[in-house]
């Protein structure tokens, strides 16, 4: 069985430092999904822009305004890449 890759070793993973977040970090993996979209030509639809094809999560807010992922440090997530300073 393979072990799951935590946001501790991500290197898309940032530590919360603050006071009321210090439990968590920030993943940078994923992006706001106002921002990973566009409309199309005829601007009747919003389409996935090209650059944000193969990623595989995102956030959203009501206001579409800015959203992030906050995780702790033992989450694990398919998009795990290995943090250079922790192999």
């Amino acid at each position: 069985m393979t072990q799951i890759k935590t946001c501790e070793t991500c290197q898309h993973w940032e530590k919360q430092d603050s006071v009321f977040d210090k439990h968590v970090g920030r993943c940078h993996a994923v992006y706001q999904y106002f921002d990973a979209m566009e409309w199309d030509e005829e601007c009747t639809e919003r389409r996935m822009k090209a650059e944000h094809a193969n990623h595989l999560a995102f956030v959203q807010d009501a206001s579409d305004y800015f959203a992030m992922l906050l995780t702790r440090p033992n989450f694990g997530c398919v998009q795990h890449k290995q943090n250079a300073q922790t192999r």
